[in-house]
């Protein structure tokens, strides 16, 4: 009795050429670590997609990735029935070939046939390329230009600061002598009338104080 196996094939991703066989009855795709199939991708969401073998079919079935999981080009969500020669996507780059290999089990194998049953050629994984970076040159600083005088101001006739007079604080010089001047005067007419002799003040006042000798 023939037996029959499953397998992917992954014709572009990060291991082109590589071979997955599905033994389990539910196999785990994505980027964590956990998975059952890791795919080290950026646009494979960490449990991106599972395969069910149940009563000697496989389906595949989306577990609600970010990129989608599509099966000949259609997106899909529920379980889906695979056939052989099936091509799962999941996002935009990572493609998967999905195989139904039969077999004699009462047939020793030779090393390397089972292999060589199923060759794989497949083109080289390629990333999407990032779009260039735009270059924009810095502009050159613009030199300095000395603004032009206002032809409204007559330069020649603008005195320069060592003809401005000094701006002092206080009373002026002339206020300040004179006021000295009239303190002294007020001093030396007060000092001289105190010691002023008696018939000086009889002489200024024509005798008209008290005591004064009578004419």
């Amino acid at each position: 009795m023939a037996g029959t196996n499953y397998q992917i094939t992954m014709r572009s991703g990060p291991t082109p050429g590589k071979t997955y066989p599905l033994r389990q009855e539910e196999t785990l795709l994505g980027r964590d670590l956990a998975n059952d199939i890791v795919i080290n991708d950026a646009e494979v969401s960490r449990r991106h997609a599972r395969l069910i073998l149940r009563e000697g079919s496989m389906y595949a079935e989306d577990l609600g990735s970010t990129n989608g999981t599509f099966l000949n080009g259609e997106r899909i969500s529920g379980a889906q029935e695979l056939r052989p020669g099936d091509v799962i996507t999941l996002g935009d780059s990572i493609v998967l070939a999905f195989e139904k290999i039969s077999y004699d089990p009462d047939v020793t194998p030779v090393p390397g046939e089972r292999e060589a049953a199923v060759p794989v050629q497949q083109p080289p994984y390629e990333k999407p390329a990032p779009e260039p970076e735009v270059y924009q040159p810095v502009p050159e600083p613009r030199p300095y230009k000395q603004p032009e005088p206002d032809p409204m101001v007559d330069v020649e006739e603008l005195p320069d600061e060592e003809d401005l007079p000094e701006k002092r604080e206080g009373l002026p010089t002339w206020l300040i002598i004179m006021i000295i001047a009239i303190v002294v005067l007020v001093c030396v007419i007060a000092v001289t009338m105190w010691f002023m002799p008696a018939s000086w003040w009889c002489a200024i006042t024509f005798d008209q104080l008290p005591g004064c000798p009578v004419p």
